[in-house]
């Protein structure tokens, strides 16, 4: 006799066990109990099939109907063999009838690993199931029960919660990773930037120069993807030119498309602005052109196509499913293998996926549905078999102006700041321009050690300038402890983890907070806003 494996199971096997005690107790009585226990029966969730004491089907109930594929007029005095097909899944064995087993051994039979259920189809269901021997008041076997359930929905949640648990610790690693990542560009692309103000236009060692500050930019925009796909991070909402968007990663995209696919871009003049979070457009397009690449192994083209768009009130609007008003389109489409309306009524649900098992998450497509609706956008999808894929992609156009970039003439000061960062190359950078600019600092490489100069310099110290993560004292903790001891502290936080914006001390949100990578423009910017801003 197997062993029982799972609670499930164990109540499949006493309600088997019931039901065969059910119908030992009303065998003396023919037509009467025949009809209540074939209502009995046809009333259960499970699936329940009978035989007799020779093996022949004498029942199946609805559910066994259903899953089997034969109607009980059929299935009835037919071998329980003939009827009931079973295979290991991972063999793809057949394995023995539980009902035989049960009638020959006496004993109740219960497998719940691996065991599936071919239909009369051709179907394959898995199932759990558990047989048991039916007795008469006499002790004497009269045949056999077998009740058995379909367990795809059951597997396919403990699946999804294994893929969640999966994506959780890469999306962990991938944040940690960018967060390392920003602390060496915040380093590259701040000397790299100080070196070009050193370097005249006319050097012929510039456009050396130029092409590191544009790595570094390249660099900081892989790390918005990893942020924005470790979901560590709060949308960013910012006013965008999305044909901006779109020819800069223009480089990006061609890699991930390889040499066999033709990218065409196709941006409209006088586009509209639209304000979402840049991260998380950049990473919905690569989301997009991952899968467009996938669904042309052979090659094709993908085009990527921006317009201005006005809805008025009417069937446009309706069946967009947007309000009447006024949208910047991005479409983007391919030629590759297209799908049915099966696989796109279900594209957007979280780990869907038509890929081969290891080859996709399912979670590419339910995070651009994400990034749209958080946008106050909506997306629609056009596609047949064999006649490629477009996706049309509609954000609320604004009247907002793009944001100004950083000034050139950074502004400088004279105040002394107290910088604690315990990633040297970063403490050893801000130190140089802060420095440069006519700044006094003091460093500190850990809490304590910004503790006790705080100790020694608190009454000519103007800001903290503190990075988040450094154990045991973050910077949270340390700007909470000397702003306890000086209530009028300025404090700016940096971090490169977009999460730790949202987690100042006391569960508080920080009032200043610098993301890494930065350049020394934004940094003396930011350092300026923070020191001439009233304390509240």
């Amino acid at each position: 006799m197997i062993p029982l494996k799972s609670p499930a199971l164990y109540a499949l096997a006493l309600t088997a066990v019931a039901l065969a005690s059910l119908i030992a107790w009303v065998a003396v009585s023919w037509r009467e109990s025949r009809r209540r226990l074939a209502s009995t029966l046809s009333s259960i969730a499970d699936a329940v099939l009978t035989i007799d004491r020779k093996g022949r089907i004498t029942f199946l109930n609805p559910v066994a109907e259903t899953l089997t594929g034969w109607p009980r007029t059929e299935a009835r005095g037919k071998a329980a063999t003939e009827v009931l097909h079973l295979i290991d899944e991972k063999t793809r064995e057949p394995i023995e009838n539980p009902l035989t087993r049960a009638l020959r051994d006496r004993i109740r039979v219960a497998i719940d690993d691996h065991t599936a259920l071919i239909s009369r189809s051709g179907a394959e269901v898995p199932i759990e199931h558990t047989a048991s021997p039916v007795r008469d008041d006499a002790g004497k076997v009269r045949g056999a029960i077998l009740v058995f359930r379909d367990i795809s929905k059951q597997r396919q949640l403990a699946e999804q919660a294994m893929h969640e648990q999966k994506m959780d610790a890469v999306g962990r690693l991938a944040g940690g990773v960018a967060g390392d990542f920003s602390n060496v560009l915040t380093v590259i692309t701040g000397y790299a930037d100080l070196l070009r103000a050193e370097v005249p236009a006319s050097s012929a060692l510039r456009r050396f120069v130029d092409e590191i500050v544009y790595a570094g930019e390249r660099g900081a925009a892989l790390t918005r993807h990893l942020l924005a796909f470790s979901r560590g991070s709060t949308a960013q909402p910012s006013v965008l030119d999305l044909n901006a968007v779109v020819t800069g990663m223009d480089p990006m995209l061609r890699r991930v498309l390889g040499q066999n696919i033709e990218l065409i871009l196709l941006t409209s003049p006088g586009l509209g602005h639209v304000k979402a979070d840049a991260a998380q457009i950049e990473l919905m397009i690569v989301n997009l052109a991952n899968n467009a690449r996938d669904a042309m192994p052979q090659g094709g083209k993908l085009v990527i196509e921006t317009a201005n768009v006005d809805l008025e009130d009417g069937p446009d609007s309706k069946n967009l499913g947007l309000m009447p008003g006024s949208y910047v389109m991005l479409a983007i489409s391919d030629t590759g293998i297209g799908m049915d309306s099966g696989t796109r009524s279900r594209l957007f649900e979280p780990f869907f996926t038509t890929k081969a098992p290891g080859k996709g998450s399912g979670l590419g497509l339910a995070t651009v549905y994400g990034t749209i609706k958080q946008s106050d956008g909506q997306v629609t999808v056009y596609s047949q078999p064999g006649c490629g894929t477009i996706f049309e992609i509609y954000l609320p156009r604004v009247k907002e102006t793009l944001t100004e970039p950083p000034r050139k003439h950074s502004p400088k000061g004279s105040e002394t700041i107290l910088l604690v960062a315990d990633e040297e190359g970063v403490r050893k950078l801000v130190f140089a321009v802060l420095k440069s600019n006519g700044y006094d600092v003091l460093e500190a490489s850990s809490g304590s050690a910004a503790l006790a100069a705080y100790e020694k310099n608190a009454h000519k110290i103007g800001l903290l300038l503190t990075d988040v993560g450094m154990p045991p004292i973050g910077g949270f903790e340390l700007g909470r402890q000397l702003c306890e001891k000086s209530p009028a502290l300025k404090v700016l936080y940096m971090s490169g983890y977009r999460d730790n914006a949202n987690g100042g001390a006391g569960g508080e949100p920080p009032r200043a907070f610098l993301h890494k990578p930065f350049t020394p423009d934004i940094l003396l910017a930011k350092v300026r806003e923070v020191l001439d801003a009233e304390k509240v």
